[in-house]
């Protein structure tokens, strides 16, 4: 068996799973569908023939949920609902540790940052998640659960929408009403009725960095998520930010994307389960 830190960042349409260690040449991915359906049991099954067919024995064993988390389980999850009330899994071996997603991506992107640092980490994936920090500190809220920047409630033409209904991955699929893969190839195609569905999805989703800009005035924004990766996406997102941020305070920060942002997730999860099973202070911040 070889060792190795496993991170697992389950998500609306997929499930990834990264083991890392000194015993891998390589870090070892293994991705899956998932969908709303899925059930702790699905999950856990996956878990455990990721480690078996991998030969792989956890030293730690991070896993990161879309959705609330209190006292170690899953509070409540929108894309996932049959995840409400999981404890998530462990082999029987390694410490497990269940965490938000983005709280996450939080704890991997800021680890360079000062102690005093203003950031904030947005996920663009399926639904839209954020986490912060205020001058070295988690932001949690009354009971750890702030950073619901997808459930922002958002004013338009027909009615008052959430931020995740406008600006998240699930929102362009059904505007566009065909799935990701046909989505890519009708931009390709320059089709100017699914060009405008992103821009405008992208322009509901720079409006909400525009807005963390101009609360938090942060030193750094990162994003990530697989929304951002249709062309003119992520163009039109910064560029409406940069627009409608007030300027003093865009120009103090760095709004940036997330390098490897597709493994941002499932590493930060492993950094927090480490630092937990070595019983350090500062992961209670983000648990």
């Amino acid at each position: 068996m070889r060792r190795a830190a496993v991170g697992v960042d389950i998500g609306g349409t997929k499930v990834l799973m990264l083991a890392e260690g000194p015993d891998l040449d390589e870090p070892v991915v293994r991705r899956l569908a998932t969908g709303g359906a899925v059930t702790p049991a699905d999950l856990e099954a996956a878990v455990r023939a990721f480690l078996a067919d991998h030969g792989l024995k956890p030293t730690v064993l991070g896993i990161a949920v879309p959705g609330l988390v209190e006292s170690g389980r899953v509070r409540v999850s929108d894309v996932l609902p049959q995840l409400a009330g999981w404890a998530g899994t462990g082999d029987g071996d390694g410490p497990a540790l269940l965490v938000n997603d983005i709280r996450g991506a939080l704890a991997q992107e800021t680890a360079g940052l000062s102690r005093a640092a203003t950031a904030a980490v947005v996920v663009c994936g399926t639904a839209v998640g954020s986490a912060y920090l205020a001058d070295g500190r988690v932001v949690r809220g009354a009971r750890g659960w702030a950073g619901e920047i997808g459930s922002m409630p958002v004013s338009t033409p027909q009615g008052v929408r959430r931020l995740d209904d406008l600006a998240g991955g699930g929102a362009v699929v059904r505007a566009a009403e065909m799935p990701p893969e046909r989505i890519h190839a009708a931009l390709a195609d320059g089709d100017p009725r699914i060009r405008a569905v992103v821009h405008a999805a992208g322009e509901a989703f720079g409006l909400a960095l525009a807005s963390l800009v101009n609360l938090l005035n942060p030193d750094v924004i990162r994003v990530t998520g697989g929304t951002l990766g249709y062309p003119g996406y992520w163009d039109t997102a910064l560029a409406t930010a940069e627009r409608h941020a007030l300027p003093e305070l865009w120009d103090a920060c760095a709004v940036t994307r997330i390098r490897a942002g597709e493994l941002v997730v499932a590493r930060g999860a492993i950094r927090l389960a480490g630092a937990a099973a070595d019983g350090q202070a500062w992961v209670q911040q983000y648990v």
